[in-house]
This record gives C-alpha cells, sequence and structure tokens, in this order.
C-alpha cells in the first residue's frame, strides 16, 4: 500500500470517530505511563541534583590542563578559603578524599596501641568498623529518645577511652546536639579524651549558627570538626571532606593529611563551590527545611512517629511493624527507603527528604500502606 492509498481509508470515516479513536489511544497510552511510574528511591543521604555547572566545568577544565601533573599537595587555595570561611588558621584545616577517610586516618592514630571508642548509637554504620581497623574496641552507647544521650557517655568513659566520635545530625535519626550541650559533655570527659564530631550535614539544621559547634575547637583542645562536601553540595563524586582541629590538635591534623594531597579536578571543583555555591545551598537547605516541616506535621494522621531531625532525612517508626516491613510496605505503593537493621535499630527505617513531589509521593505511599 502507498502512502497516498494509506491516507485515501480514511476518506469516508467520520471525523468524530477518528477523534474518538484518537482519545481513545492517547488514553491508553496516559495509563500505561502512569503505571509505569518509576519507584522513587529515598534510601540514600546525598544531593540527588547535579552541582552548578561551573562546579562542574572547573573540575573538567582542571583534568585538561593539569592531567598529566600532581596537584597542590598542600590545597592551598581551598584551605586558604575555608580558613576565612571559618576564621581559624589554614593550619588548623586538613583537606583529605572524603570526611569519612580523614575520620578513618584520626582513628587510626588514636588508637594504635588499642582503647576504647564511644560511640551514641544508632549512628554513622562505618564508625565501629573504623575502631576495630584501628586496632580499637568500639563501645556503642545507646541514644535517649533518638538523640545524644550526654550523662550515658560521660559515665561510660574511662581509663581505656581515647576518643568519642559523635554524628551532628546524627545518622540515621537526625537527632541534633547544639554547641551549648556538646560543650558541656566535653567539659565531663576525661582529659586527653578526643572528640571527633562528624558535621556531614550540618547545612541542614536550623536550631543555631552553621559554625556554632565548630567554634568549639577555639575552647577546647582535643575537638576536631569533620564536614564533607557529598552532601548538600553534591559532589560525593569527587570524593571531598575536610577536618578543622584546635591549635593543640596540629600534629594530629599533620598525621591525617593525605600523603600525597587531592588530586586536582576535586581541588578546582570544590575551590569553585566554594566562590559561588552558597545561594544554591541555602535554597537546598531551606527546601528541606521546608519538606521536613511538612513531613512530620503530616505524620500526626498516620500511625507513625519520627525522631525531631535535623537533617535532610528522617527516621521512621510504625508500632507493630519491623523496619524490614514497614520498607516493604513502601516499596509496594512506589518509594524505596533504607530499612534501620543496616543501621543499628531494625524496628525503623530511614527516608530522604527532598522536593515537594518528592514529600507528596512518600505521603501518598505512607497513606496506602496504612489503608485498612
Amino acid at each position: 500500500m502507498g502512502l497516498l492509498d494509506y491516507y485515501r481509508q480514511f476518506d469516508d470515516v467520520p471525523q468524530e470517530e477518528i477523534n474518538a479513536e484518537l482519545r481513545r489511544k492517547s488514553a491508553e497510552a496516559k495509563a500505561k505511563a502512569l503505571a509505569e511510574v518509576p519507584l522513587l528511591d529515598l534510601s540514600s543521604t546525598e544531593w540527588p541534583d547535579f552541582p552548578s555547572a561551573e562546579v562542574m566545568n572547573a573540575a573538567i577544565f582542571a583534568a585538561r590542563g593539569n592531567v598529566n601533573g600532581y596537584p597542590d599537595q598542600a590545597a592551598t587555595e581551598v584551605r586558604r578559603a575555608l580558613a576565612a570561611r571559618h576564621g581559624v588558621p589554614a593550619e588548623q584545616i586538613v583537606l583529605g578524599n572524603g570526611a569519612t577517610e580523614l575520620m578513618q586516618a584520626a582513628v587510626d592514630r588514636l588508637f594504635a596501641g588499642g582503647g576504647e571508642l564511644l560511640i551514641p548509637w544508632p549512628s554513622y554504620p562505618p564508625y565501629p568498623v573504623m575502631a576495630r581497623r584501628a586496632g580499637g574496641r568500639p563501645i556503642p552507647v545507646p541514644l535517649a529518645a533518638g538523640a545524644v544521650d550526654a550523662a550515658a557517655l560521660a559515665e561510660e568513659a574511662g581509663e581505656q577511652t581515647r576518643a568519642v566520635i559523635i554524628c551532628n545530625p546524627n545518622d540515621p535519626t537526625g537527632t541534633y546536639m547544639d554547641a551549648a550541650a556538646l560543650a558541656a559533655l566535653i567539659g565531663r570527659l576525661p582529659e586527653g579524651v578526643h572528640v571527633l564530631i562528624d558535621e556531614a550535614f550540618i547545612q541542614f539544621q536550623d536550631t543555631e549558627p552553621e559554625d556554632s559547634v565548630l567554634r568549639l575547637v577555639d575552647a577546647f583542645q582535643n575537638v576536631i570538626v569533620f564536614r564533607t562536601f557529598s552532601k548538600v553540595y553534591g559532589l560525593s563524586g569527587l570524593r571531598a571532606g575536610y577536618a578543622v582541629g584546635s591549635a593543640h590538635c596540629a600534629p594530629l591534623l599533620d598525621a591525617i593529611a593525605p600523603l600525597m594531597g587531592v588530586n586536582a579536578l576535586t581541588q578546582a571543583g570544590v575551590a569553585h563551590a566554594l566562590k559561588i555555591g552558597d545561594p544554591e545551598i541555602e535554597r537546598r537547605s531551606q527546601l528541606v527545611t521546608e519538606q521536613r516541616d511538612r513531613l512530620l506535621g503530616a505524620l500526626h494522621d498516620l500511625p507513625v512517629d519520627a525522631a525531631p531531625t535535623q537533617a535532610n532525612f528522617a527516621w521512621l517508626r510504625a508500632a507493630g511493624l519491623t523496619g524490614a516491613e514497614l520498607a516493604a510496605r513502601l516499596e509496594r505503593n512506589g518509594v524505596v527507603v533504607a530499612p534501620g537493621a543496616a543501621l543499628g535499630d531494625d524496628d525503623h527505617v530511614r527516608v530522604a527528604i527532598r522536593g515537594a513531589a518528592a514529600t507528596e509521593r512518600l505521603l501518598t505511599a505512607l497513606h496506602k500502606s496504612f489503608e485498612s
């Protein structure tokens, strides 16, 4: 059949019939598309969107111009920018290949002769692994209502305690310990115990100014604060983090710095993110705050409760269900979350907080999960 013959077959078909057939096919296509909506994955904590194109281009440009040469081992530009931002000497800052790697290096150094690492629990799963790799012994100290139990930590600290590691806001519960409470805890610990504070999610809390806890490095000798560019900055693939310590910690900071530094692409991307990224970081932080409030408020109408999160995720529990069972219900309704068993508590799930559309889908999935 030729092209003209194909169209002639419609000459005697009424226009209304043609339109009805077109509407039917359109409805079928729409229904098929809706039936094939992909799962929404809210199981991870990194930012889901790309960073600014300018940041990506800065890293690519660095690769084209410097890939055949060694990077600045001291990461001078990045450390100067961070020093100006935080109001501390550049000598008290170390840039590394991710905050977790820097924390592992610190634990390796502190536990060379053994000892105990106190960990509020549940928390970031690699912490116990860090202690064991270094030859130390991880001591989990249960949280109180999802938050760090300062009294229990102080009571647990003893002669074998080398360090306390605190994720703040805590992963996976999202609870936050303010600077005054942390200062009080540090003051109760035995002399010589280091306090390692992981602030991977600090930009999402709205309890106090962002650097309130970081300022503790000015007041205490054995405090080191770790931050990352993997979360709100959206630079997980570049593997960049840094540590800020007290002047007293200078030898430890020198010891944990990467021997050959951080690669040129990462340094260029981070430097540009620090230069132009603040408006976008503020937008993302405000978005999470808005959606966090919306989610927590909506839980009043559901048989689900959550810790008072200050992060970009929530720690949910449904009475009578394990975390695995709640995760399975949500997945059947189109949303993937992280079951709590791998995060330290099988009664919960961790769910990422993102934009308005993601919150809507999550709430819809929660309501459907408990329909009788």
